[in-house]
C-alpha cells in the first residue's frame, strides 16, 4: 500500500505542467526537479512506501540565498529501487540507516521563504510567490540512481536547460496513489 506523502495537504491535485511547482516547470534561469504539494507548515510529512533512509542534508538556508530560511532534505530509496527525495522540510524525524515503513514519519513541512527577504531583485517566480502568500510546501523528486552533487542543482532547480539522465518526472507516481 502506498500513502499520499502530505495528509494534511491543500489539494491533492498536483500542478499542470508548465504552472507554479510542476515538474520541470521553467522559471526562466532554472528549471524545478520536482512537484511541490502545498500544506500547511508542520504538516506530517510521511513515507509514500516501504523505504531506508540513505541521507538527510540541509536543504536551503539564507547562507545560500538570503531570501530562503533554513529546510532539510531526506533521501529514501524505496523496496523497487527508487529514489526519492523528501525536501524543504523544517525537520527529519528520522535517522540515516532507518528501515521505514510505509505511512511512518519522516519530518514535517518547512517554509522554504522569508517574506521579508524578498525585493524586486528576487527571482520574478520568487516576487509571484510572496505576492500569493508563499505557502508552505513539501517538495517531491525522484530518480534512478541517489542524485550526485552537481552546481547546476540548488533548493530544488537545476540551472540548465537539459533535464538530467537520472531525474524522473513524479506526476503520474504521485496520481497513481491519490487513484
Amino acid at each position: 500500500m502506498k500513502y499520499w506523502p502530505v495528509p494534511e495537504s491543500n489539494n491533492k491535485n498536483l500542478p499542470k505542467p508548465g504552472l507554479a511547482g510542476s515538474f520541470w516547470e521553467d522559471r526562466g534561469d532554472r528549471h524545478h526537479a520536482g512537484i511541490d504539494m502545498y500544506a500547511p507548515a508542520h504538516s506530517d510529512v510521511i513515507a509514500i512506501e516501504n523505504c531506508e533512509v540513505l541521507e538527510i542534508s540541509e536543504f536551503t538556508s539564507p547562507q545560500k540565498i538570503p531570501y530562503w530560511n533554513v529546510t532539510y532534505s531526506i533521501i529514501v530509496k524505496t523496496s523497487d529501487g527508487l529514489i526519492q527525495r523528501y525536501a524543504e522540510l523544517h525537520d527529519a524525524c528520522v535517522k540515516v540507516g532507518d528501515l521505514i515503513k510505509a505511512g511512518e514519519l519522516l519530518g514535517h513541512v518547512g517554509l522554504v521563504l522569508n517574506l521579508d527577504k524578498i525585493n524586486e531583485g528576487s527571482p520574478v517566480y520568487i516576487q509571484k510567490r510572496k505576492k500569493n502568500g508563499a505557502p508552505s510546501m513539501l517538495h517531491f523528486e525522484m530518480h534512478k540512481n541517489v542524485p550526485v552533487p552537481s552546481d547546476k542543482y540548488l533548493g530544488g532547480n537545476y540551472f540548465r536547460e537539459e533535464k538530467p539522465e537520472d531525474l524522473m518526472d513524479p506526476t503520474n507516481y504521485l496520481n497513481s496513489i491519490q487513484k
